[in-house]
């Protein structure tokens, strides 16, 4: 459409001399291309998510440029010409009329489905200038870099958590455009969810909708955000998963949460925790965590990273100041022992390893023993037994094992005594009994065991249940 208004304007000042069937044959083509983009519009208008206001304005507007595309064809033709010769007259006001139209509805389009402040946003160079708008370079590339005025008085969620929805999330989440019906820029809407319901959980990262499609591989359909747009960071994705564990607060300032290890190198970009300006919650220590990670090792391969990608898992550092980091799996519940190889793809630099949830069995726990500075694993809910236990104790530098929900007994558990840093161990829902506990706590009177309740104080607990109601039914009587 601007080619042919152009050519048409330096025809008519005779700067340039163009046949009139190629301009014919060009708006033919145009207006075909106007009608096809209308039909496949109104195809994607069917997903829902739009505000119905804006969305039937488009609507009429991308169908009243595709009837003006045919009229301004029709307009130029020697055969409406020759019927019709002051039909000529109305061509070019028509053609401008069009021209202006289609700036209107695709600018309209655009705001639809890439936010209102796209085009702003991405405004390139020098245009910027002109404009009196700064550099794209001096923007930062995430808002997670952003300083904080008063660090002092830092909120959590409006200061820290906020900019990054609005960056990665509120482009497809807005009162404009509301994907799934999930709107991000209102704190109730936020709440309330989407057409699938509540996406995060209070102090449940697990079980938080959006955590889970953040980690999804970006191939996937139901990645968050979208394949093509700006992603979440490894350094966003930790401060996201620190606010849900803190119970995901809209209102309490950072000095009234527990500042992580993981989260506290994040929040010194912020201006926050570099001075006396927080006071840390105490958390239990894990020293032999911290000693690793005071030396250096060399950084994880790309390819390896890649590789671990591909399977659905995660590679993700645990620090700015270090190589190491956190190989987890949570995402990928169909990880299994053919791919257990993946495990001890990066040895030295893994410290935290999640295979929670995963198909992994014995035949995997092989590739954990190559990891010698793993602090902390996760192995919950898999089918790992008995026979596992021997070379997990081969891990010297483990100080967090959690084994629930696996077929762990007595007859393996003392095997951990050998582990002479752990500090925390899980094991409800395992066959270990609290004689085992015992017996395991005699050579590790720190250790602190978490055995959740024991098939006996449920049976106690059932029983005390069965009296209550029969304490009811004899009062009734």
């Amino acid at each position: 459409m601007f080619l042919i208004l152009l050519l048409e304007v330096l025809n008519k000042f005779k700067k340039l001399q163009i046949n009139s069937e190629i301009i014919s044959l060009t708006l033919l083509v145009t207006a075909i291309s106007a009608t096809l983009a209308s039909i496949l519009g109104y195809f994607l208008s069917l997903e829902g998510g739009y505000n119905e206001e804006i969305l039937e304005e488009h609507q009429f507007q991308g169908i009243g440029l595709a009837i003006f595309c045919w009229i301004v064809w029709i307009l130029s033709t020697d055969w409406l010409t020759s019927k019709a010769t002051k039909a000529k007259l109305f061509y070019f006001p028509s053609l401008i009329f069009a021209f202006v139209l289609m700036i209107i509805t695709g600018h309209h389009g655009g705001n639809l489905t890439h936010g209102e402040s796209y085009l702003t946003e991405n405004i390139p160079y020098p245009f910027r200038s002109w404009l009196g708008m700064p550099d794209k370079s001096d923007i930062p590339k995430n808002e997670i870099a952003t300083k904080i005025q008063n660090p002092t008085e830092a909120q959590v969620y409006t200061d820290i958590v906020k900019p990054i929805f609005k960056q990665k999330c509120e482009q497809c989440h807005n009162a404009t455009k509301m994907k799934g019906d999930l709107r991000m820029d209102d704190v109730k809407l936020f709440i309330k969810g989407g057409k699938h319901g509540v996406i995060f959980k209070a102090n449940d990262v697990q079980g938080s909708e959006f955590i889970k499609r953040i980690l999804l591989p970006e191939s996937d359909d139901d990645h968050m955000p979208p394949k093509g747009k700006t992603q979440i960071t490894e350094d966003e994705l930790t401060i996201l998963k620190w606010w849900i564990e803190q119970g995901a607060s809209f209102d309490k300032k950072v000095s009234q949460l527990s500042i992580t290890n993981e989260v506290k190198p994040i929040l010194a970009t912020f201006g926050i925790g570099n001075k006396s300006n927080i006071v840390e919650v105490k958390q239990d220590k894990y020293i032999v965590e911290e000693r690793i990670l005071g030396i250096n090792v060399d950084e994880v391969e790309k390819s390896s990273i890649d590789k671990v990608k591909k399977s659905g898992g995660l590679v993700l550092p645990l620090s700015q100041n270090n190589n190491y980091v956190e190989l987890t799996f949570l995402n990928n519940p169909k990880l299994s022992d053919d791919d257990a190889s993946l495990i001890a793809i990066a040895p030295t630099q893994t410290l935290w390893l999640k295979l929670s949830n995963t198909q992994i069995t014995d035949k995997s726990v092989e590739f954990i023993a190559k990891l010698p500075n793993l602090t902390r694993l996760h192995l919950e809910n898999t089918k790992i037994t008995d026979n596992s236990i021997k070379s997990i104790s081969t891990l010297q530098n483990l100080e967090y094992l959690n084994l629930i929900g696996t077929n762990i007994s007595d007859a393996s558990i003392q095997s951990l005594s050998k582990l002479k840093n752990l500090k925390k161990l899980y094991l409800w829902k395992t066959k270990v009994t609290e004689k085992g506990v015992e017996n395991l706590k005699k050579a590790l009177p720190n250790l602190v065991v978490d055995l959740g309740i024991t098939q006996q104080q449920m049976a106690e607990l059932e029983k005390a249940k069965a009296n209550e109601v029969s304490d009811d039914v004899y009062k009734k009587k």
